[in-house]
């Protein structure tokens, strides 16, 4: 008896936490399709993929789609089937050429997928570090930065920021942090100096002290753009250095003219203010010298705010009936409302950063969850406030393992391979250009 078949379909929707625009970048990017062959696809409510699948193929190609966002399903065996139709036949007229039946046989996509050679891997982030180890270090930078005035605070950032990149791997290799003490302690110097002017102006000239802080308002984007460069200059994995290009006048616009719209709206612009910002800092990120994508569409961070406004109303307004009769409750479920919408705010936005994420036919995605998130937030700033700050260790440490164990990637092929393509790339372009900057100003 002849093997099952499977017939692979697409029903042209997309699966809950996705974006239509993002899912489709992907789906034309992970196959080699045209832009022109992605819109005929998703154009259509029924779509046969592929036909004649065994099912080992059938799973995986279901399990393909289905991280990708995309909502597909397998027809029933077909204990007969005969070969997938060719694509587009010339004897076809232009409307059948339109037809959801024809749209389903487009060649790049019958051809592209083969269990048996595509690796597609879905890799999480390791975090090794723990509390009693970062407590020996974090005890002794507060004593040095005491006893200098806060000059070794540079030093201590250094020390801080290698322990976590040390001990955070992906596909067993640990993130690096190169930066240097004293380009740190050049930008916090400066730093210091011009708040000192401003405290002295504030006192003694109210009117300079007025306009110098329009001076650092103003400055606002350039030092954002000057230390998102920086960190991420100094930010490297497998010998390959992370950039950032953001050009100052796009940052002015997401730094400066979107919030003062959104204050000016009265609150109604700032959904698209947060996503404009997340929109630059991600798109102008890049591995070596491939660009970091950003997918999301600002409905999502509309959608966020919405869902903040309902609790915090609804919680608002509960606790105030409540606090009517019993006061201490009405209280106690004030807080509780608060802590909600700060776990449910973070958890909401890292999953909606993360999951529109992409780099190159790489995507990122993250999984936080509301319970398990709060509950870490309480029990860290329980600790903290019952140690009188002596928690503060552990509290970081878990808050990066537990960071790692709901964010990962979906790695299409060897990272590794795709790693040395960063290094031929970044070599080919005459080196890393990080040292241009050297000066961290503490973002």
């Amino acid at each position: 008896m002849a093997e099952a078949t499977y017939a692979l379909i697409f029903q042209g929707d997309i699966l809950a936490g996705f974006e239509r625009a993002q899912v489709m970048q992907r789906f034309g990017e992970a196959f080699g399709l045209s832009a022109e062959d992605v819109e005929r696809i998703f154009g259509h409510r029924h779509v046969v993929l592929k036909r004649n699948l065994d099912p080992i193929s059938a799973n995986a190609y279901v399990d393909r789609l289905t991280r990708l966002g995309m909502a597909v399903r397998l027809d029933k065996p077909l204990p007969e089937a005969a070969p997938a139709a060719p694509t587009v036949p010339p004897a076809q007229t232009a409307q059948e050429k339109d037809s959801p039946q024809t749209a389903g046989h487009v060649k790049p996509v019958d051809r592209a997928f083969d269990p048996a050679r595509q690796d597609r891997r879905e890799l999480g982030f390791e975090f090794f570090g723990n509390g009693f180890e970062f407590f020996r270090i974090w005890i002794v930078n507060i004593l040095l930065t005491l006893v200098t005035l806060g000059i070794y605070s540079a030093w201590a950032k250094v020390r801080t920021q290698r322990y976590f990149y040390g001990n955070t791997r992906l596909d067993g290799a640990s993130f690096e942090y190169l930066a240097e003490p004293l380009q740190i302690l050049k930008g916090r110097l400066i730093a210091f100096a011009l708040l000192l002017l401003y405290l002295l102006a504030d006192q003694f000239a109210p009117l300079l002290g007025a306009v110098l802080m329009l001076l650092f308002v103003c400055a606002f984007p350039w030092i954002m753009v000057r230390g998102l460069a920086f960190r991420n200059a100094y930010s490297a994995w497998r010998g390959v250095r992370f950039g950032f290009d953001g050009r100052l006048g796009e940052a002015y616009k997401v730094f400066l003219l979107w919030p003062v719209l959104g204050a000016l709206t009265f609150g109604l612009l700032v959904p698209y203010a947060i996503y404009r910002q997340q929109q630059f800092i991600i798109g102008n990120s890049r591995y070596g010298t491939t660009s970091f994508r950003f997918g999301a569409r600002a409905g999502g961070f509309y959608r966020i705010a919405l869902t903040l406004i309902g609790v915090g109303i609804g919680g608002g307004l509960i606790a105030t009936l409540l606090s009517m009769a019993l006061p201490l409750l009405g209280l106690l479920l004030l807080i509780a409302t608060y802590l909600t919408l700060f776990a449910l705010g973070n958890v909401m936005m890292t999953n909606l950063r993360y999951n529109n994420t992409a780099l190159g036919a790489h995507g990122l995605r993250a999984d936080y969850r509301l319970g398990s998130y709060a509950t870490l937030m309480i029990t860290n700033t329980l600790g903290i406030v019952l140690t009188l700050g002596l928690f503060y260790p552990w509290a970081k440490v878990r808050s990066a393992r537990y960071a790692a164990e709901h964010i990962g990637v979906m790695a299409e092929g060897d990272l590794d391979e795709f790693a040395a393509g960063q290094r031929d790339r970044v070599s080919a372009l005459g080196g890393e250009i990080g040292d241009v900057f050297d000066v961290d100003l503490g973002v």
